[in-house]
């Protein structure tokens, strides 16, 4: 009788597969690897297994962004299959098997050829009933003019939402927009109504964050946010109606950005007390130009809860003269005869170089401010650290309300006030 071959242990463990250790992942930790990868990335791994495939479709985090642009138009010059970007876009975004909760698109004018205004219009739709909650949109182009679809403007599942490069048609009757949106932000976009000569009342009752940069048509709608504690209106206020628009909402935020180009057509007398503004930065202030800093200054006054104030001076106006300062330093109703600014603790001021109107500014802040802990001062790219020092001395020999007052130097990195900025509306905008 023949007896059956037995096999050693170890022989039995050598012809057996390797264990896929990856594939065996729970899905959430597959799900946050496709989240480190770029999309084009992520969706190979659906090649792997019907494991990952599955992961794949479930997953819910799509960038359509520059890095994948990129890829679409160097594969499409190595192999021409005929293959177009909204060809691409459909087939990844309309097979989802579960909600895309994050979506990015951003297309460049070189993009050929461009997705119409339907091929958006079908992707937006498909997001708002899909469950999208954070929305990056930015369509630049110089021949077509891109419209966000009301069905995004309706949509009840976004929070947050940055849009770039569009225009919006904004309805009079405007219920239920942006009903739980708690950030906006508006790049480049102009705004526009449905009805010529009447504004849209809008009311965000989540809104907590708002951010409007060379944008047209501020003043074609008011809004009611009861939340808003962030605000920014940078190159957005062209002229005295428009800013208008600002004053309702100083009395409710905590933080206001503005710029120098909008302080000069502002009429601060008719804002009401800013009373819980605690943060204010001011982008490209230009101190040579009366006007906006007579503003700054008055609008300072407007906070008596002030405990921050940014500003990133602005290197291209014009220089400042002596007898300029002396004008507003002998003027007892000017912009330099302020209040007590009991609240302020820290004064940063970037792109700081020596002229008369600085040095009267940093001169008046420093006496008038009782609580001021720190003054940093970040100094203009053509100064010297000899030139640091002596700007340096004399502000040291200036006048201070405050014992506890310290004055720092440090370089000039001019993204600073651009990173903070969007840290604060913690916007990524690569």
């Amino acid at each position: 009788m023949v007896r059956p071959r037995r096999f050693k242990t170890s022989s039995l463990n050598a012809i057996k597969p390797k264990r896929d250790l990856i594939s065996e992942l729970p899905v959430e930790i597959k799900d946050r690897i496709l989240e480190c990868l770029p999309t084009r990335d992520a969706a190979k791994t659906a090649l792997l297994s019907t494991h990952w495939n599955d992961v794949w479709l479930q997953h819910g985090r799509l960038a359509f962004d520059l890095k994948f642009l990129q890829s679409v138009q160097q594969k499409r010059c190595q192999d021409d299959d005929g293959r177009t970007l909204v060809n691409i876009i459909n087939n990844i975004l309309f097979f989802r098997a579960g909600p895309v909760k994050k979506f990015t698109l951003q297309i460049r004018t070189s993009i050929d050829p461009k997705p119409q205004q339907c091929d958006f219009d079908k992707w937006c739709l498909f997001l708002s009933r899909n469950g999208v909650e954070e929305l990056y949109i930015s369509l630049a182009s110089y021949v077509e003019e891109y419209k966000l679809p009301f069905c995004l403007l309706s949509c009840r599942t976004i929070k947050q939402l940055i849009v770039r490069s569009l225009f919006i048609y904004l309805p009079v009757n405007a219920v239920g927009i942006f009903s739980n949106v708690t950030s906006l932000a508006f790049f480049a976009v102009k705004f526009k109504r449905s009805v010529h000569g009447i504004a849209s009342s809008i009311s965000i009752p989540k809104l907590e964050k708002l951010a409007l940069e060379l944008c047209d048509g501020i003043n074609k709608f008011e809004i009611s946010p009861p939340k808003l504690e962030i605000l920014s209106v940078i190159d957005s206020i062209k002229d005295v109606v428009e800013s208008r628009w600002l004053a309702p909402h100083l009395k409710a935020i905590k933080t206001l950005w503005l710029c120098g180009f909008s302080l000069r057509c502002m009429d601060v007398s008719m804002f009401s007390t800013a009373i819980n503004l605690q943060v204010m930065k001011l982008y490209e202030l230009s101190f040579g130009f009366g006007k906006q800093l007579a503003v700054a200054m008055q609008l300072v006054q407007k906070c008596p809860n002030l405990c921050e104030l940014g500003i990133m001076a602005n290197e291209s106006g014009r220089r400042d003269d002596k007898e300029a300062a002396s004008r507003l330093l002998e003027d007892p109703k000017g912009c330099f005869s302020i209040q007590e600014l009991k609240m302020l603790n820290t004064i940063k001021i970037e792109s700081f170089s020596e002229s008369a109107l600085k040095m009267l500014f940093m001169k008046i802040l420093l006496s008038k401010s009782p609580s001021l802990e720190k003054v940093v001062i970040m100094k203009s790219w053509d100064m010297n650290a000899s030139e640091v020092s002596k700007v340096l001395r004399k502000l040291e020999c200036f006048p201070r309300a405050s014992p506890n007052a310290q004055i720092v130097s440090t370089g000039n990195n001019y993204e600073t006030m651009r990173e903070d900025w969007l840290d604060t509306h913690g916007f990524s905008l690569s």
